[in-house]
């Protein structure tokens, strides 16, 4: 992506197509849809090998701690990502990033990672207002499920983009990533705290707006847990070497527990809310 081409960027409810919608995928043919997008991708990319099943499926994927966030138009997938809440796997990053992310567990924050980003066109023009939309669900979100942080790996060159239009910090320097074929990545972090005090000084005001200025109604932020035919089903798709180091991570947990969730009124008002399967958003 070209940095020169975020800047001033038109705003997405002005630039985004009416016929493009917004939603966490609900069923396995979305699943199947948003990994097969990413497969593509990454694969267009360098940052995957091929596979026999066309998909790029993470261990990750098979817990109902990740979220994916899907944007179609006329029914096709056109971009996903991600949303990894730290779980018995705790996070991909973890790999590389472990002090990070273990600090900030130590430290009582709630933690998840945006992961597996991936868009069918290759025009920055077209695919940044799309990102704009999906990254605004994704961060309500992970809000509303009680995050206090959200941590990306990405690509040195993108890291500025996500610093000055995110509101992101780095928090790691730059490091072979294993989950992108050993391509370069930097560890940076979105404190949604930080974020609320950056806004309201006037420093990261209009992109504030933009996520967070209009919020979604919680009904969009719902979809129904793994069952057990679909994990069995994306099991099998998974990096055998993946699974296994995601499962050792698990194994060497047993002292590291993960901050209990809030009890907040968001919360309470998830536990009332009954998924509406099929949900479509245009913001």
């Amino acid at each position: 992506m070209s940095r020169p081409r975020y800047r001033n960027p038109v705003a997405p409810a002005q630039t985004a197509p009416g016929r493009v919608t917004y939603r966490l995928a609900s069923t396995r043919a979305d699943l199947e849809g948003a990994f097969r997008l990413i497969y593509q991708a990454y694969l267009r990319s360098g940052l995957a090998t091929s596979n026999r099943f066309g998909m790029r499926v993470t261990p990750y994927h098979l817990l109902s701690t990740t979220d994916v966030f899907l944007a179609k138009c006329r029914h096709e997938p056109i971009c996903t990502a991600s949303l990894v809440a730290d779980g018995d796997y705790g996070l991909p990053m973890e790999s590389v990033y472990a002090d990070q992310v273990r600090q900030r567990r130590a430290a009582g924050l709630r933690l998840g990672e945006v992961t597996c980003l991936a868009d069918r066109r290759r025009d920055v023009a077209r695919f940044f207002p799309v990102f704009v939309r999906l990254a605004r669900l994704l961060v309500q979100t992970a809000r509303h499920r009680g995050l206090d942080q959200i941590l990306v790996a990405v690509h040195p060159r993108h890291a500025r983009f996500y610093e000055r239009y995110l509101a992101f910090e780095a928090i790691g320097d730059e490091r072979a990533y294993p989950h992108a074929c050993g391509n370069p990545a930097v560890a940076l972090c979105l404190d949604f705290q930080r974020a609320d005090i950056l806004a309201h000084t006037g420093r990261w005001d209009h992109s504030y707006q933009q996520f967070f200025g209009t919020r979604i109604p919680t009904r969009h932020m719902h979809a129904p847990a793994r069952i057990a035919a679909d994990q069995d089903h994306f099991r099998k798709m998974v990096d055998p070497r993946a699974l296994a180091a995601a499962e050792a991570i698990q194994i060497a947990r047993p002292t590291d527990p993960m901050p209990a969730a809030p009890s907040t009124a968001a919360a309470r008002e998830t536990d009332r809310v009954e998924h509406q399967p099929g949900v479509d958003l245009v913001p």
